[in-house]
């Protein structure tokens, strides 16, 4: 019984924690978005000149050549892709 109770107080003590984006980890990957690549046409090639390097819903990876998130598609991008949401930074 009192193994519960102390379960029980842990998981209601943890509560206020919950939603707090504040205490998240400053090294903690940004979150990217959940448009599937197939509904934005995604390609893991530029469109001409666009290419989500350039865009300003691309988050860019480790270094300049590797994959990153995006904000509006979900799962790796490619610095060299492109699709329907780009969005020129200049």
């Amino acid at each position: 019984m009192l193994r519960h109770m102390a379960v029980a107080a842990g998981a209601v003590t943890s509560l206020p924690l919950l939603g707090r984006p504040a205490l998240a980890r400053a090294d903690a990957a940004p979150a990217s978005g959940t448009a599937a690549k197939s509904a934005l046409q995604y390609q893991d090639h530029p469109k001409g000149t666009s290419a989500c390097a350039n865009c300003a819903n691309y988050i860019p990876g480790k270094d300049p050549k590797a994959d990153g998130r995006c904000i509006i598609v979900a799962g790796d991008i490619s610095p060299k892709g492109w699709c329907l949401a780009y969005a020129g930074n200049g």
